[in-house]
């Protein structure tokens, strides 16, 4: 589609949900971002990640020369803010670990998406699945939202859903976002995609999931 926006995306320690949606290699050759920003300091995530987009990874850690520890969230930020500017970025979908600052969410504003493992407005910050399973809920899930300034309490949407006593493992909650990504892919950034390729992460699924929020723009 000649509307087509162009993404970044920011992944942070295990990268695990940016590595399995693009092992698939069509979803590489349709959906490849037009950068990937890993924040994290494991070699071998790098090194996965470089097999995959090659030069398109971009590495911002503590050896970058940028990089302050004593102000990682604004570096970060900072650092993000650079990339989407210089390579005129529309979007970023944001996988990443670190709490974007005000000067990034202002100028793009509607145009950070956060991909967060839980139920907003519930479980907000690190370790929500953890949370949720604490809590003993009955439903666990997925919310894919625009940032503000806040922590997790932007717009929502979409989320995804599963019955708890489904859960075995992280990977249960996680991969439900695969459906979620093609859906924003879609509806916010024009990409042309297939209503049966979304049906197809749904079905590829081990468990039942719920679609709770359609995309809106």
């Amino acid at each position: 589609m000649n509307n087509k926006k162009t993404f970044v995306i920011y992944c942070s320690d295990g990268a695990s949900r940016v590595i399995k949606f693009y092992s698939f290699r069509d979803n590489l050759n349709k959906y490849k971002p037009r950068k990937i920003i890993y924040d994290g300091e494991r070699d071998d995530v790098v090194q996965i990640l470089d097999d995959l987009f090659g030069n398109d990874l971009i590495v911002f850690n503590k050896s970058s020369i940028s990089f302050n520890p004593k102000r990682i969230h604004n570096s970060t930020s900072e650092f993000i803010h650079s990339i989407l500017d210089n390579f005129s970025i529309d979007y970023l979908l944001c996988f990443g670990d670190k709490i974007l600052k005000k000067g990034l969410v202002e100028e793009y504003s509607n145009k950070l998406i956060n991909f967060h493992p839980a139920l907003l407005p519930s479980f907000k910050g690190l370790l929500a699945i953890n949370q949720a399973l604490d809590y003993e809920t009955t439903i666990i899930g997925n919310t894919a939202h625009y940032i503000d300034q806040g922590i997790d309490t932007g717009k929502i949407i979409i989320q995804t859903a599963m019955l708890t006593e489904d859960f075995e493992d992280y990977e249960d909650v996680l991969e439900m976002q695969f459906p979620m990504i093609k859906m924003i892919l879609r509806d916010i950034l024009y990409f042309d995609i297939d209503e049966g390729d979304i049906m197809n992460e749904l079905s590829d699924r081990k468990k039942r999931i719920l679609i709770s929020k359609k995309c809106k723009l």
